[in-house]
C-alpha cells in the first residue's frame, strides 16, 4: 500500500474561513491512522482534501510518492467510507460491491470472483443476492467497506464510517476493521469524534484544532504526555488551571515543589493540566487533603468515574470500591500535574 504524504496544506473556503492551516503529515504504508478533534476543527476537511472532495489552496498532497493535489477524486485510487453508507437500494449486494470495477471495465468473470472475496473478508459470504433493503444497517455498512477496498485502493479513508451504528455492533465491526486492514495491508485514515475509538483502533492519533495540527503521537503517548495542554483537555478530561512558577509551582490556593510537577517546558506563567488519574480521592477530613464534594457519579467498568467541586474548579477522577453518592464530602490530593508553557 502507498503511503500518504502532506506538505504545508492549507484549504481556505470561499467565505475567507480558514479550513486547514500549513498541515505537515506522514502516513506510512499500510498505518491506521485516527483523526480526532472539536468540531469544527478540520478532521473532516482534511479527509476530503486527502480524497479529492476539496481542493487545496496552498501545499501539496501526495499517494505513493505522487503528487495528487490537482487530481480529481476518481484517478486517485482511494477508497472511501462515509457515516451513511450509501449502498444503491436498486442493486443487489453483488452489484453495489462489483460497481467500481464495472466501470473500470473489468471483465465480468473476474469482477465474480472479487466480489466473492470482498465480501467474504467483510464477513457477508453468501449475501451477493440480497437486496440492501433486508440488512442490518452494520450489514450494509460491511457492504459499503467491501465497495470501497475490491478495486485495491492506494488508500483507504473512513469518515465517521462506525458512529451511526449502535453498540455492540459497533465494536465488533471495529474490531473487525482492524482485522481486515491489517490483513489486507490497507494504509487507513479514518475520522472519528470517539476518543476512545480512535485510542483503542490507531497506530498514531492526529489531534486538530483551528485547522491545525495539535499533536500527532501513538494512543499511549497521547494519554501520559498530552503535547499541550487542550490536548490533555481534549483527550483526558483535565482540569486546566492558571499558574505561575517561582520558587513553587502555585495557581490559586494550590501550590506545589518543583519535583512534584512534570514539566514540558516552562515559563513564568503555566498552564497546568490535572489528569483524572492525577487526582487521588480519600475520606473527608485526611490531613494534607483539600476538601471536596463529589459532584457527579457514572459506572465505568468496574470503577466508579466522578467529578469533584473542589475550589470553585471541577476536577475528574476515578474511584474505586462502594460507590460514593453525589453530595458526599471526600478529601483529593493531586499527583504531579502536567505544566505548560501559557
Amino acid at each position: 500500500m502507498s503511503a500518504i504524504d502532506i506538505h504545508d496544506l492549507t484549504v481556505t473556503f470561499p467565505d475567507g474561513t480558514t479550513g486547514l492551516a500549513d498541515v505537515n503529515l506522514s502516513v506510512r504504508p499500510e498505518e491506521f491512522v485516527a483523526l480526532i478533534g472539536a468540531s469544527g476543527s478540520g478532521k473532516t476537511t482534511l479527509l476530503r482534501t486527502i480524497a479529492g472532495f476539496l481542493p487545496a489552496s496552498r501545499g501539496h498532497v501526495a499517494l505513493g510518492g505522487q503528487d495528487v493535489t490537482r487530481v480529481p477524486p476518481e484517478k486517485r485510487g482511494i477508497g472511501m467510507v462515509f457515516q451513511q453508507h450509501a449502498v444503491w437500494p436498486h442493486m443487489t449486494v453483488a452489484a453495489n460491491v462489483a460497481y467500481p470495477l464495472k466501470r473500470r471495465g473489468v471483465a465480468k468473470q473476474e469482477r465474480e470472483q472479487r466480489v466473492t472475496r470482498a465480501l467474504e473478508l467483510v464477513g457477508l459470504d453468501g449475501f451477493g443476492q440480497r437486496r440492501p433493503d433486508s440488512l442490518s444497517g452494520g450489514q450494509r455498512q460491511r457492504v459499503a467497506l467491501a465497495r470501497a477496498i475490491i478495486a485495491e485502493p492506494t488508500a483507504l479513508l473512513l469518515d465517521e464510517a462506525l458512529s451511526a451504528l449502535d453498540e455492540p455492533l459497533r465494536d465488533n465491526l471495529r474490531r473487525e476493521l482492524v482485522t481486515l486492514t491489517r490483513r489486507e495491508a490497507l494504509t487507513t485514515v479514518h475520522v472519528t469524534h470517539d476518543r476512545s475509538e480512535a485510542l483503542s483502533i490507531a497506530d498514531r492519533v492526529v489531534v486538530l484544532g483551528a485547522g491545525r495540527i495539535q499533536q500527532i503521537a501513538t494512543p499511549q503517548e497521547l494519554v501520559q504526555r498530552p503535547g499541550t495542554a487542550q490536548v490533555a483537555a481534549f483527550i483526558a478530561d483535565a482540569t486546566l488551571l492558571d499558574a505561575t512558577y517561582g520558587t513553587r509551582v502555585t495557581a490559586g490556593p494550590l501550590s506545589w515543589n518543583r519535583d512534584e510537577v512534570e514539566f514540558l517546558g516552562t515559563a513564568d506563567a503555566l498552564t497546568l493540566a490535572v489528569l483524572p488519574s492525577a487526582v487521588e480521592v480519600l475520606p473527608a477530613g485526611t490531613p494534607g487533603a483539600l476538601a471536596a464534594r463529589i459532584r457527579s457519579v457514572l459506572y465505568d467498568a468496574g470503577d466508579w468515574s466522578v467529578t469533584l467541586d473542589v475550589l470553585d474548579t471541577v476536577f475528574r477522577a476515578t474511584v474505586r470500591g462502594p460507590r460514593p453518592e453525589v453530595g458526599d464530602p471526600v478529601g483529593m490530593r493531586i499527583h504531579r500535574p502536567l505544566a505548560y508553557p501559557a
